[in-house]
This record gives structure tokens, sequence and C-alpha cells, in this order.
């Protein structure tokens, strides 16, 4: 028989999941009330604000109980109160038969409340999310050995291409397949300021351009210094995927200085996103 004080202890344990489920229920009231606020109709998703709660959630965990676990759990919560405000939301993922992580890193952010339907490129889940505004779409990150590279595309003045809002995984799982591989997520929204964020710049350009004279036209713009650059040939054309940091909006002077410094007699640049960058957990 159990003895008294691990008895105790126990009926402890069920006090506290009351007020856990009592909590949720109380959180689940507040969602009703702002979706009641709100005027009806579109993506009630906050990317900015998700990953500042992660950080916080994350910065405060103490003891034993996994931080993983901790991301995993909230994650679940935030991810069931946007399907309670948009119900007819789903999750277009770019999973090829032979990288079923990409399935892993959706599920580890998005939960298993919202839908999620498998594609086998990244064309068509960006059919998907320009079809419907309430579809969000993820594809794995850019790469330098991309025959028909995704990104590009999001430069365009087409009101239904979405932004980069997310970048996947925000923190590692320990025993997920998704290991060593990266997805951005697509949503027909503006990407939100999370505090600590890289932005996104998609520059066209019919010539070839050094990442010397990038930088250097950067600079002479005003931008901060790009942490990465991507260069993809398609259609004859180049295009250069630039990583900066914080946030850079669409209208952003600095964006038309950038042109001007690179001197593009065709071609174009444009912001096609951002995201948070991702957690840690202390050790």
């Amino acid at each position: 028989m159990d003895s008294p004080s691990l008895d105790s202890l126990r009926q402890d344990i069920d006090a506290i999941d009351g007020e856990l489920h009592g909590l949720i229920q109380r959180r689940a009231d507040l969602v009703d009330r702002i979706a009641a606020a709100k005027p009806p109709g579109g993506l009630a998703l906050r990317p900015g604000r998700e990953a500042r709660v992660m950080r916080q959630r994350l910065a405060r965990h103490e003891g034993r109980f996994p931080a993983a676990a901790v991301y995993r759990m909230w994650r679940e919560m935030m991810c069931a109160f946007t399907l309670m405000q948009t119900p007819d939301i789903k999750v277009a993922i770019c999973r090829p038969h032979d990288q079923p992580g990409f399935w892993d890193l959706a599920r580890d952010h998005f939960g298993c409340q919202i839908p999620f339907v498998a594609h086998d490129t990244p064309a068509q889940v960006l059919a998907a999310v320009r079809a419907n505004p309430t579809t969000l779409g993820v594809v794995p990150a850019p790469g330098e050995a991309e025959a028909t590279p995704w990104w590009p595309l999001l430069a365009g003045q087409d009101a239904t291409l979405p932004n980069v809002v997310a970048q996947l995984p925000f923190l590692d799982m320990p025993n997920s397949r998704a290991r060593g591989i990266t997805a951005f997520v697509l949503a027909r929204m503006e990407p939100e300021d999370s505090g600590e964020d890289r932005a996104l710049v998609s520059i066209e350009s019919v010539t070839g351009l050094s990442r010397n004279r990038i930088s250097g036209a950067i600079a002479k713009s005003g931008l901060p210094a790009f942490t990465s650059v991507l260069d993809q040939i398609a259609g004859g054309v180049h295009h250069y995927l630039v990583e900066l940091p914080g946030m850079i909006a669409d209208d952003d002077p600095r964006l038309r200085d950038l042109g001007a410094a690179l001197e593009l007699q065709s071609g174009r640049v444009a912001t096609i996103g951002a995201y948070a960058v991702p957690a840690t957990v202390r050790s």
C-alpha cells in the first residue's frame, strides 16, 4: 500500500492539475473575448508575439523538467487558440517522400490540432497559400543547390503572394527526425517584430553581383551589414537572397537606395519577409 505521505503528494499533484486546467480554460475565455473584439475573417497569427512569449518562458524555466517539453506545451496551446480564432486554418507542407523531417518541424511548431496537407514541391505549397488566405506554408529553407528556387517568386507585386514570417525550428527538439534541416513559414500577412529578427531581401539582376559589391551597396544605403547572401540563377537572371539583422518594411527608402547603389539597370530590390531568431536553452 502507498504510504500516507505518498498519497498526500499525489493529492497535491491532482490539485495542481486542476488549477492548470482551470487556467487554460480562463485563457481560452480571454481568447474568445479577443476574437470577438476583432473584425471578422483574417488569419489569427502573431508570429512575433509568439516568439517573444516562448523566449520569456524558456528564459524563466528552471529545474529538471525539460525545456523542450515546456516549449511543446506552450506551442500546442497557442496553436489551439489560433485554431479557435481561425477555424479554417491549414498548413501546407513541402514534405518530399524522402524527407519526412519537414513534417516533424511543422508538428513541433503548429501542434496536432491544426490540419496539415502534404505537398511534394515548394511550388505546390506556394500555390496553396496563394489560393487561400488562411493557409500557411512550410517550405525548405533556400539552399545553393536548388534547381528551381521558390523564394524569388515572393518578390512580385501580386497581392496573393505571401511573406516569410517564421523560421523552423524555433527550438531544436531532441527526438525529432528534423535535426539538421531548416524551413520557412509562409503566410499572407506582414512579418511581425519579435525584438530579435532577421529580414530577408531579394535582389534581382540581369548581371552577376559580387558579395563585395552587395556589401558596399548595403553600407552606402544605410542598411545593417548582411549576415548571409545566397546566389541563384533562374531563367538567366541572377537572384540574391540577403539576410539582414532587424525588420525592414517594403516601403523602407533604404531599399530604393540599395537598388541605386547597385546600379541595377534591369532588376529590383524587395523584401520577402522576416523571421524571429531561434531561441536557445541555457545549459
